[in-house]
C-alpha cells in the first residue's frame, strides 16, 4: 500500500531534476477521508506548496527583468518552480487565482502572514496590471516554457499590453502548459476589503509599537475605524462577509478588525449614531491591546498552556485596560476604551475573568464586545485549533447561552446582523444545489430565507460565476422559487467559504 504522503527523496545530482515534492497515488486526493489526520496534513502541504510557488514567481518576475529570460540566475528558482508545478499537477492542471488582492490556490486560499505579503504584493499587482484573474498550470509544463511565461509577465507596457498581447506572445512561442484566465471585477467588495486590509493593517502597527516602544499609535486606526463606519451605512454585508476570512497566523489582526465590524454591526442595529459608531468601532479595535504583553511564544502555543500561561492570558484584558488608560489627549475615549477592554471576557453574569471583589456595572460597550469578541473567536482558526466551529453551530450555542453570558436583548439583535442561518454559512437548496449565504434576509420575519450565491450544480460540482438568489422571492403562486433544505457543515467539507466575498 502506498504511503498517503512522504518527503522526495534527496535531490538528484542533476540540478535541473523536477521530481515531485509529494509522492502518492495518483488519485490519492479522491481516496484521503475528509477531516482525516491524512487529510489535514494533505490540506497543510498543498497550501504550503501554493505558497512556494508564489513566491518563487515573485522572485523570478523581479530576476527577469534584470537579466531576461535566459540568464543562468534564473536556474534555480525556476526548477524550484517547476518542481512544485509538476507536484501540484501530478493528477490534474492546478492554478492561480487573484480575487480581489487574495490568492487562491484552485479552492483554497492561500493565507498570508505580514512576513510574505511583500512577495505576495508583487504577484498580486503584477497579475492585476494585466487583468489576470488566473493562472493555470499542467504538468507538461518545461524549464523553457516557464521561463518565456515569467519573462513576458514582467514585461508590462501600460501603453500596449494586455492579456490579449500576453496570450499571443505566449501562442507566438510555443508555450505550452500555461493558460491565462481573465479578472473578474467586484468592486463594492474590492472597496469593503481595502478598508478591511487598512484596519488590520492599523492593529499590526499598534501592537508592534506597544511591543517595541510602549506607545500607541491611534491616528491610523481611527481613520481606518471611520472609513469603514462610512461604508458599513450603504454595505454591511460586504464588511461582514470579510470577517469570514480565517488565517490562524493573522488571527490577532484579523480578530481584532473581526470584532470591530460585528460590534458596529450590532451597534447600529441598537440605534447608535455614527459618531458612537466610531468610537464603539476604536473600542473594539483596540480591545486586545493587553495580548501585546504576551510574549508570541505563548499567544502561538500550538498546545495546551502551563498554569503560568494561562493566568498571562488572564491578565491581558487588565493589562490592555491599563495600557489605554494611560493614553492623552483624546477627550474621554480612552476611559471608554479601557472599560471595554476590561470587561470583554467577563460574561454578563461575572462568571468570565478578570474576577472582581467590588460592585461593577457592564457598560453596553463591553456588553456588545462579548457578543462580537465570542463570536469571531470561536468561528475562527487559531494556532491551537486549526478548524474552527460553523456560523449556525456557534450562534446557536451562544444563543443558548443568553441572559447567562451575553446580554439577551443584545443576542437577539446580533442574529439581525450575522442572520438566523449566518453569513458565510453552506447551505442544501431544494433544486439539490449547494450555495453559500451572502446576506441575511431583507425581511427578519423571514429570516429562514437569506440570500445567497449558488456554487455547486446539482450534482455538487463546483461552479464558477454562479447566479445569486433572493430566496425570499415568491412564485405568481405564493410559493416560494427556493428553500433551504438544510445547513451543511462547511468546516466539515473543508470548504472555504471566505472566497465568495473577495
Amino acid at each position: 500500500m502506498a504511503e498517503p504522503l512522504r518527503a522526495s527523496d534527496s535531490p538528484a545530482a542533476n540540478p535541473s531534476s523536477t521530481q515531485p515534492i509529494l509522492t502518492h497515488e495518483k488519485s490519492l486526493t479522491k481516496k484521503v477521508a475528509k477531516g482525516s489526520e491524512a487529510g489535514d496534513i494533505y490540506d497543510q502541504q498543498i497550501l504550503m506548496l501554493g505558497t512556494q510557488l508564489v513566491t518563487q514567481i515573485s522572485i523570478l518576475v523581479k530576476m527577469s527583468r534584470l537579466h531576461g529570460r535566459t540568464n543562468a540566475a534564473l536556474d534555480n528558482p525556476v526548477d524550484s518552480a517547476l518542481t512544485v508545478i509538476k507536484t501540484l499537477a501530478h493528477d490534474e492542471p492546478i492554478s492561480v487565482r487573484v480575487q480581489n488582492d487574495f490568492l487562491f490556490l484552485g479552492q483554497r486560499h492561500l493565507k498570508v502572514t505580514a512576513a510574505q505579503m511583500p512577495v505576495f504584493s508583487t504577484v498580486i499587482d503584477t497579475l492585476n496590471l494585466w487583468c489576470i484573474g488566473g493562472i493555470s498550470f499542467s504538468k507538461e509544463v518545461e524549464s523553457r516554457d516557464f521561463r518565456e511565461f515569467i519573462f513576458q509577465l514582467a514585461r508590462f507596457d501600460p501603453a500596449t499590453s494586455s492579456i490579449a498581447t500576453f496570450r499571443t506572445a505566449l501562442e507566438q512561442n510555443s508555450v505550452k502548459g500555461i493558460e491565462l484566465e481573465e479578472r473578474r471585477v467586484l468592486r463594492g467588495k474590492a472597496t469593503a476589503k481595502t478598508r478591511y486590509a487598512t484596519a488590520a493593517s492599523a492593529v499590526g502597527k499598534l501592537v508592534q509599537d506597544s511591543r517595541e516602544k510602549g506607545t500607541i499609535g491611534f491616528k491610523q486606526a481611527k481613520r481606518a475605524i471611520q472609513s469603514i463606519v462610512d461604508l458599513m451605512m450603504n454595505d454591511e454585508a460586504s464588511l461582514l462577509g470579510l470577517t469570514t476570512l480565517r488565517c490562524h497566523d493573522q488571527y490577532t489582526h484579523n480578530h481584532s478588525v473581526n470584532v470591530a465590524l460585528l460590534s458596529m454591526a450590532l451597534g447600529n442595529r441598537a440605534g447608535y449614531p455614527k459618531v458612537e459608531l466610531a468610537d464603539l468601532g476604536l473600542a473594539a479595535l483596540f480591545h486586545d491591546l493587553g495580548k501585546a504583553n504576551i510574549p508570541m511564544e505563548v499567544l502561538n502555543k500550538p498546545g495546551e498552556f502551563t498554569d503560568d500561561e494561562w493566568q498571562m492570558m488572564r491578565n491581558h484584558p487588565t493589562e490592555g485596560a491599563l495600557s489605554l488608560a494611560k493614553m492623552r489627549g483624546i477627550t474621554n475615549l480612552p476611559g471608554r476604551m479601557a472599560s471595554a477592554s476590561f470587561e470583554h471576557h467577563m460574561n454578563l453574569d461575572f462568571s468570565g475573568y478578570p474576577k472582581l471583589n467590588v460592585s461593577w456595572k457592564l457598560s453596553m460597550t463591553g456588553r456588545i464586545l462579548m457578543i462580537a469578541d465570542c463570536y469571531d473567536a470561536m468561528t475562527s482558526s487559531r494556532v491551537y485549533r486549526r478548524e474552527p466551529m460553523s456560523p449556525s453551530k456557534v450562534l446557536g450555542f451562544m444563543f443558548g447561552k443568553a441572559g447567562k453570558s451575553f446580554d439577551h436583548t443584545l443576542m437577539k439583535l446580533f442574529m439581525t446582523c450575522v442572520g438566523i442561518i449566518p453569513i458565510g454559512s453552506l447551505v442544501l437548496l431544494d433544486t439539490n444545489e449547494l450555495a453559500v449565504v451572502l446576506k441575511p434576509a431583507a425581511d427578519p420575519a423571514d429570516a429562514e430565507h437569506p440570500y445567497v450565491k449558488v456554487i455547486t450544480d446539482a450534482q455538487g460540482t463546483g461552479i464558477e460565476n454562479g447566479r445569486e438568489i433572493d430566496l425570499h422571492e415568491k412564485d405568481e403562486a405564493g410559493e416560494y422559487r427556493y428553500s433551504i433544505i438544510r445547513l451543511i457543515d462547511n468546516t466539515e467539507y473543508k470548504l472555504d467559504t471566505s472566497r465568495y466575498f473577495v
